[in-house]
């Protein structure tokens, strides 16, 4: 399983590379908050969460979103990175929905907390 997890990780990254995604950091954390890859896109700072799940009939990831873990990992971010000027920030979601070892249904949600 824990293979098949590094593989999808390394699919999305691949994905928001093509995209035009300017991956910063992988696996980024501060105390307990954790974040799964934080990008520029164009003039923006996105942070982006990545959720996975092996099919198993009951469809994608359920979508669950703490913006306020999301809000601190962001300060905290910028704090130790007061270089990064001025940016607009938003939060990804990237859902994975894995089929087999070779096949996997993704889903990009951007800007997610938007309607939250």
């Amino acid at each position: 399983m824990e293979a098949i997890n590094t593989k999808a990780m390394k699919g999305i990254k691949s994905y928001l590379e093509r995209r035009g995604f300017d991956i910063l950091e992988e696996d980024w954390a501060h105390g307990s908050d954790t974040i799964d890859f934080i990008a520029n896109e164009e003039d923006n700072l996105v942070f982006i969460i990545c959720q996975l799940r092996q099919n198993s009939g009951e469809g994608f990831p359920e979508e669950v979103l703490d913006r306020d873990s999301l809000e601190r990992l962001v300060a905290s971010y910028l704090t130790e990175h007061l270089d990064s000027g001025d940016c607009t920030v938003r939060f990804d979601l990237v859902s994975m929905l894995i089929l087999n070892d070779s096949r996997a249904l993704l889903r990009h949600h951007r800007n997610a907390l938007s309607d939250l």
